[in-house]
């Protein structure tokens, strides 16, 4: 059936919060049932075809919504979130961890898929990512004491936007094989978020912007950002917009609770939409075929890599040893993950240089990942001695409530 641009893009957007509904209802990620739905629509039944419904703008316009996606992701790395005891382990896990975590997925992948060390960065880079919108219906189920609850949520967190930033540049690394071209890439997207944000503390603490403007101007900021750094040096956008969403985070000229309002509303539309349009152009046979070299890729993550980068990570903080444990058996991948590979994807096709393996191993990994610990974690966390005795009230992001409103 031949539903056209408007009955494509209507479908997409539909299945996208549709998804996102169901799966909170269920109490399951999200993104297992987007990615049920992205295939189903996509490849199964040849319902939407991403390149036949936005041809060569799919590339930019993808490119442009995962830089307001980790905009939003960014704004919420906020250090003065972080309290009491959770702040070391989490600062670990989230620094010495991101390094040990992209340097152990980049070996496992240079020598499992056999591939050029610097593709092989690529995909390590972006298996450093968790990210809230699956680690927080995953700890709703879990539910592990404090202060393990809040070490789980923050990394997931911080960790997008600093893995999405590591896996660009090693993006840009392999397509260029020059410094330079990395550094005025990131400098150029740096000194644009950081000026953008300027501009925009400016406007809301000194100018005359209603308050109920502040969202639109945030948005539309955010896109301008992106704009105008990706004029100056393609693929700097995403640093414009992480910067600007960072930047935003630690200031405290001006109030930016309205903004993630942003991230619940347009948020919502921009994931699911995003999620299903890259789920769309997975190829069946593709998974089929690294179908064998992704499992055994799940199994050194999960059993040997995340065990070791936890222990090291949270070694003399607070954490019980039985809840260092849980740390260790908790690292799924979500939404940011697809989306950068998705984007890199296009972005190796366009410069004739194809890499096959980059999106069916990684969308192999965040559905392996997501079963795995969905199915396993409150098992594991049980037998830890590690729940909590009654379900606690959490945020979207997975923090409970109580500890957002004393942060208030």
């Amino acid at each position: 059936m031949e539903l056209g641009f408007t009955g494509g893009i209507a479908l997409v957007v539909l299945l996208g919060v549709v998804g996102q509904v169901a799966a909170k209802a269920l109490k399951v990620p999200s993104i297992l049932l987007l990615l049920a739905l992205g295939l189903v629509a996509g490849p199964v039944t040849g319902l939407v075809d991403p390149d036949a419904l936005l041809g060569k703008d799919l590339f930019p316009l993808v490119s442009m919504a995962v830089g307001i996606l980790l905009f939003e992701e960014s704004l919420k790395l906020d250090m003065a979130r972080l309290k009491g005891g959770a702040r070391r382990p989490v600062a670990l896990l989230v620094t010495v961890g991101a390094v040990l975590t992209g340097i152990g997925a980049t070996a496992i992948c240079w020598w499992v898929l056999d591939l050029p060390l610097s593709r092989a960065a690529v995909i390590g880079a972006i298996l450093i990512v968790s990210g809230p919108t699956v680690v927080g219906p995953l700890l709703a189920i879990i539910r592990p004491k404090q202060p393990l609850e809040s070490v789980l949520a923050f990394e997931g967190i911080f960790i997008d936007p600093i893995g999405a930033t590591v896996a660009l540049a090693m993006a840009n690394v392999a397509l260029h094989a020059a410094p330079e071209h990395l550094g005025a890439t990131a400098f150029s997207g740096i000194l644009t978020g950081a000026v953008a944000a300027a501009v925009y503390v400016v406007a809301v603490r000194w100018g005359r912007v209603p308050a109920a403007a502040e969202v639109s101007l945030a948005f539309a900021t955010a896109l301008a950002t992106y704009a105008i750094a990706e004029a100056f040096h393609e693929e700097a956008g995403l640093f414009a917009t992480t910067t600007l969403g960072i930047a935003l985070a630690n200031q405290r000229w001006a109030r930016i609770e309205p903004l993630h309002e942003f991230g619940s509303h347009v948020g919502l539309l921009l994931i699911g939409t995003l999620f299903i349009l890259l789920t769309a152009r997975v190829d069946l046979d593709a998974l089929a075929t690294y179908a064998l070299s992704t499992l055994a890729i799940v199994a050194l993550l999960v059993l040997v890599l995340r065990p070791l980068v936890a222990s090291i990570a949270t070694t003399g903080s607070v954490l019980s040893s039985r809840e260092r444990v849980m740390v260790g058996w908790m690292a799924p991948r979500g939404i940011v993950a697809a989306s950068t590979a998705s984007v890199f994807a296009l972005r190796f096709e366009q410069d004739g240089q194809p890499f096959e393996q980059l999106v069916p191993v990684v969308f192999g990994v965040i559905l392996l990942t997501a079963v795995i610990y969905g199915l396993t974690g409150p098992w594991v966390a049980a037998r830890l001695g590690v729940r909590s005795e009654g379900p606690e009230h959490l945020d979207d992001d997975g923090v409970p409530i109580a500890q957002v409103q004393a942060r208030g």
